[in-house]
């Protein structure tokens, strides 16, 4: 009798001793069910280039912000979705400074008119206290909006053409570009009709009497206080810088930061 319990004590120690030492499995011990992981889809986006990716003079902006050189082959969605054209890239050295531009899609040219820079009775009209910038137009364009008489833009058409215009995903701060912002998009000329060709869009700064008013006012005597800067997207320099009274016609595009 004391033997076989000896013997019962000896086996019932080699089984907690194999349970502590050896990693028997308890026999009450359920292993917990592992949760499966779903990755994350990746982002995808309308262009080649992602909405921070930096951008190249004659690239194309679709409306979530992404872009794609005109080079590539674009879809008809891709097409369907396009905004802008950038037509300046430029550093804190550059003329315009560090920023990148690209120019909407819509022009007024309407009956090859255009619209006034503002009418006759207008504040702004025999005024050489605003619109003084020749590089930013975001300023001029502001500064303009905030006269006392601007209201719903009526008495200021060129204005109020590009702070309505809209585009799906940037339906704000499109503006009158100044003098030098038009002198860069013609010098980008190249790159931005090849761009519009590919949208299938007609070039408006290739057709006849491409005169597109500029936000910046005549800066000089005060005879000229009712006189606005205009461009002219000719190839001879010296006419490219043209002036007229502010409530004479011209064609309007408006431009936005990227």
């Amino acid at each position: 009798m004391k033997k076989s319990f000896k013997l019962f004590l000896v086996a019932l120690c080699a089984v907690f001793a194999c349970l502590a030492f050896t990693g028997c499995p308890s026999p009450t011990t359920t292993p917990e069910p592992s949760t499966p992981v779903t990755p994350e889809p990746p982002v995808t986006y309308i262009g080649s280039k992602t909405p921070t990716e930096t951008k190249a003079v004659g690239d194309i902006v679709f409306t979530d912000g992404s872009a794609s050189p005109y080079t590539e082959e674009l879809t008809d969605e891709q097409k369907s979705a396009a905004i802008a054209v950038i037509f300046y890239v430029g550093d804190e050295n550059d003329t315009l400074g560090a920023k990148t531009l690209g120019v909407g899609l819509i022009t007024e040219r309407s009956n090859h008119r255009g619209l006034q820079w503002c009418l006759s009775d207008a504040v702004a009209y025999n005024s050489w206290d605003y619109a003084k910038n020749m590089d930013d137009g975001k300023a001029n364009t502001d500064e303009i909006a905030g006269l006392s008489d601007y209201g719903d833009g009526t008495k200021y058409p060129a204005f109020k053409f590009c702070r309505d215009y809209t585009a799906k995903g940037f339906t704000t701060n499109w503006y009158l570009p100044a003098y030098n912002e038009l002198k860069m998009l013609y010098a980008s000329l190249t790159e931005v009709g090849n761009a519009l060709n590919v949208l299938d869009i007609e070039n408006p700064y290739s057709a006849v009497c491409p005169f597109f008013f500029s936000s910046t006012r005549k800066y000089t005597a005060n005879k000229y206080r009712n006189i606005a800067i205009y461009f002219y997207f000719a190839d001879e320099e010296y006419l490219q810088f043209q002036t007229c009274q502010k409530d004479e016609y011209k064609y309007v595009c408006a431009i936005h930061t990227f």
